[in-house]
């Protein structure tokens, strides 16, 4: 009865939590499907007749192109964070050679450096190589700053990676890369899930570091291109929630794909 109580109450618990993270997302959904003039009379209410045209608009006025700019932007710097992490995480958990702990020390203290004290210096050395207004200036202060984290993330993962394993595909013939891309990599897949989705989700929602690098209208990601729909003395609400769903698709997707991966990093290696 007591291991029935406890299992009902952590439900519960559970249950008001998804209501409590669900409905932000639903009303947002729902309020993108309604006129301005009905979002402010009945916030809360259903719509009278659904305004599916919202989504059509705010498609047409430019958030195709923003989706495909942040979509391009967070893949390739997805990639590349996970590529350099994986193989330095690795380095430093397996490899034994001079400098190791420094190297990891360095990363700690990149990592407890927040993004916006570099902002300036930043823009002047992005500035000085010619890198301002495209996304290549973007992608590489993006993997810059997501390495650390990832790396620190894949350490601890690979610190308690069975060494029998390893032993056992050395024994067949395997050299350092075979034995990292055919054996520890694919085994490390949650792990490596979790970087994944850790990184989409910040690097699709982005906007200080985007804000300075980009100009160009054709050039916005995502956060940038929402700023569209707020003038300086109104702004349209519906289609700005529109936009919102619409932006909001992308990430669901990936965890969607991505959980069953995803929940078996949070539960460690045995699992």
């Amino acid at each position: 009865m007591k291991l029935r109580f406890s299992t009902i109450v952590v439900y519960l618990v559970v249950g008001v939590y998804t209501l409590l993270v669900s409905l932000p997302i639903f009303w947002m959904f729902l309020s993108s499907t309604k006129t301005v003039r009905e979002l402010f009379s009945s916030p809360f209410a259903l719509p009278q007749e659904p305004q599916w045209s919202n989504f059509a608009k705010a498609w047409e006025s430019g958030i195709s192109n923003y989706l495909a700019n942040s979509l391009i932007v967070t893949t390739l710097s997805v990639v590349l964070i996970v590529m350099v992490s994986a193989l330095a995480a690795y380095a430093l958990a397996r490899i034994n050679f001079p400098g190791r702990i420094f190297i990891y020390l360095l990363l700690i203290a990149g990592f407890a450096i927040p993004v916006h004290t570099v902002l300036v210096p930043l823009y002047r050395s992005l500035n000085s190589v010619g890198l301002l207004n495209t996304h290549a200036g973007l992608i590489l202060p993006y993997v810059a700053f997501g390495i650390p984290f990832s790396v620190l993330l894949l350490y601890a993962f690979f610190l308690e990676f069975p060494s029998e394993i390893e032993d056992a595909a050395r024994i067949d013939g395997c050299n350092i890369w075979q034995l990292v891309f055919r054996v520890v990599m694919p085994l490390s897949m949650p792990a490596l899930v979790s970087v994944v989705v850790f990184q989409s989700v910040f690097l699709w929602n982005e906007f200080s570091l985007a804000l300075i690098v980009i100009r160009d209208d054709a050039l916005r990601t995502i956060p940038l291109g929402l700023t569209k729909f707020q003038g300086q003395w109104s702004t349209n609400w519906t289609l700005m929630l529109a936009s919102l769903s619409m932006a909001t698709l992308p990430v669901l997707i990936l965890f969607i794909i991505l959980q069953r991966q995803f929940i078996r990093s949070l539960v460690g290696f045995s699992k």
